[in-house]
């Protein structure tokens, strides 16, 4: 027996698993029902942090919500207190499988931005939902963009461990290099009907995935009934 098959003889004698070939797991995700965002993305990644960014972010959100809705058990927080629950339940959201986080309506000290992330730590350590969703456009941009980069770092590396798709809603992304999937929506001229807005064209660009990081994009124009905010 040569001297490396003696060696291995005896590494895998004290540890069975050392040669052991492990297949990485293929990554999970949620649709957010609007083809063309899957298309481009394949879905929010689980096990993963993603920014959804610009405007028309909200009508995202809520198309994102009524479709993961239908089979899982999803989670809100609402910084703002903003969310309208007769407009998502009207797009096919399942209310009895959402947990909607009302935040800023107590009396803690707390500002809105500091308990939308206490409450989204205490959600993932729970690891009960399989969606959970941080809404933060109508927080100041000024007092996002003082977010320490250590804070978005902890909650990528907390909701790798998580069977979570974990999603932040923004004005601008600032999470980037700790995200898996960045989205940023543009708006093309909207159709009105009278006074009445009933849809607009956005403009999707992929910031960020897994498999392409840094400034190239990939986008794709799609129409949108038109939501709250």
């Amino acid at each position: 027996m040569s001297s490396s098959c003696s060696l291995r003889a005896q590494i895998e004698a004290r540890i069975p698993s050392a040669f052991a070939t492990h297949k990485r797991l293929e990554s999970r995700t949620l649709l957010t029902g609007i083809p063309e965002v899957d298309s481009l993305t394949g879905g929010v990644p689980v096990s993963a942090m993603t920014e959804v960014c610009g405007v028309g972010k909200t009508s995202v959100l809520v198309s994102l919500l009524a479709h993961a809705s239908h089979e899982n058990y999803c989670a809100l927080v609402d910084a703002s207190d903003a969310f309208d629950p007769v407009t998502a339940e009207a797009a096919g959201a399942d209310l009895s499988r959402l947990l909607w986080v009302r935040c800023g309506r107590t009396k803690q000290q707390l500002r809105p931005l500091e308990q939308a992330f206490k409450v989204t730590d205490m959600l993932l350590q729970s690891s009960g939902f399989s969606l959970i969703v941080i809404d933060l456009s109508d927080i100041a941009e000024r007092l996002v963009r003082n977010v320490p980069i250590s804070s978005w770092f902890r909650f990528s590396r907390v909701v790798e461990n998580q069977q979570t798709a974990l999603v932040f809603v923004e004005q601008q992304a600032h999470a980037t290099s700790c995200a898996r999937l960045v989205l940023k929506f543009a708006a093309a001229p909207a159709t009105f009907s009278g006074k009445l807005l009933t849809d607009f064209t956005l403009n999707a660009d992929v910031i960020r995935t897994r498999e392409r990081k840094g400034s190239q994009s990939v986008t794709s124009d799609f129409s949108i009934k038109a939501q709250w905010a």
